[in-house]
């Protein structure tokens, strides 16, 4: 009975994971797509001009801008105050229990408790053993404060325009504090940091100057920066340093590129995991004749990563149909004949 239950619930996760893997690279190249579209949409529209003047010709239409960021503002929290900052961030890590489970070859569970440090709240009422408790929360959590009034030039910056600058300085002369001991560019909550408690926490910090170069692509609207409306969606494009229009759509690009690729491996992984759990409880059930068993694991084995290869290829290339369709209907095609040669030739296990 307990075979059975694992057999189909090996099949069913295996499932599961099959269905998500579509929607993570179906999602992840239409993201992709659509940002292409943005670069293109920006190249062809977006006016060069100064972000020490305003062009009343330029309202409301896409303008590239370079230039500094400044704030007069002094950003704070309960613990630190730092002036002339466009943001001021705080991060935090606790010293906290960790369950680790490993499974014992007669299919017990041993569970083993570690301290660590983790960003990320550890739900100690979860564990096996509840002798072994973290706080419920954190004093003292991860904290973004950002400038109200952020000037480029005549400009002033939009919320969505400051959240997206990526120009972080970290604070390694960290003021005196008597709440605290300072070790190596961070506080400590503890009274030992070469034998931290359980609950202890250690705060970094990190800003964005005043003064920082910045490169923009953004909707003119009277003398302010903002989101762009278009049908591919809003956007804005910042990049530090000082950048040609030209360079920073090459950046974008290229760094979209980056984060699809990554996703795609995630993708088509969870394919592969997803199929191998569906299909391999049935290539085991072969695997009890000696030589036809290891025949079948290996047909198996050759029939996940085919089908992984073939189904994560039409999956792709639907993402890119409308776009580049002189792209996507071979390799769809592709995709369709390798998986109907292969079945109709019964070399791999492939299900019904």
């Amino acid at each position: 009975m307990a075979r059975g239950n694992s057999f189909l619930g090996s099949i069913f996760i295996g499932l599961i994971l099959f269905l998500v893997s579509f929607f993570v690279l179906f999602i992840n190249e239409y993201t992709y797509v659509n940002s292409l579209k943005i670069a293109d949409f920006a190249e062809k529209n977006a006016i060069v001009t100064s972000s020490n003047s305003i062009s009343p010709a330029n309202e409301n239409k896409l303008v590239h801008l370079t230039g500094q960021a400044y704030s007069q503002e002094t950003l704070t929290d309960s613990i630190i105050s730092i002036p002339n900052a466009i943001a001021l961030f705080r991060d935090t890590e606790m010293y906290q229990w960790k369950e680790l489970k490993k499974q014992n070859d007669d299919n017990s569970t041993q569970y083993e408790y570690r301290k660590v440090w983790s960003k990320f709240l550890i739900n100690s009422s979860e564990f096996q053993n509840k002798s072994y408790t973290n706080p419920p929360n954190m004093k003292y959590e991860e904290l973004d404060l950002y400038a109200q009034n952020v000037g480029f030039g005549k400009f002033y910056l939009s919320e969505n325009i400051i959240e997206n600058i990526n120009s972080r300085s970290k604070i390694l002369q960290l003021p005196y504090s008597n709440k605290f001991k300072i070790y190596n560019g961070f506080y400590f909550t503890g009274m030992n940091y070469d034998n931290p408690a359980i609950g202890d926490q250690k705060l970094a910090y990190s800003f964005i100057p005043s003064g920082v170069k910045l490169s923009i692509i953004a909707k003119q609207s009277g003398n302010r920066l903002e989101s762009m409306n278009s049908k591919y969606g809003n956007f804005t494009i910042v990049s530090s340093g000082t950048k040609n229009l030209k360079d920073m759509l090459t950046e974008y690009r290229n760094d979209n590129s980056n984060k699809t690729w990554i996703f795609r491996g995630i993708g088509l992984l969870l394919m592969l995991i997803g199929l191998n759990m569906m299909i391999m409880p049935v290539a085991n059930i072969g695997g009890m004749i000696p030589v036809l068993g290891q025949i079948t694991k290996f047909a198996a084995v050759l029939s996940t990563f085919i089908l992984t290869i073939s189904l994560g290829t039409i999956t792709i290339a639907a993402g890119w149909l409308f776009f580049r369709p002189e792209i996507a209907i071979p390799l769809i095609i592709v995709g369709i004949f390798t998986i109907l040669s292969l079945k109709k030739k019964k070399k791999i296990i492939i299900p019904e």
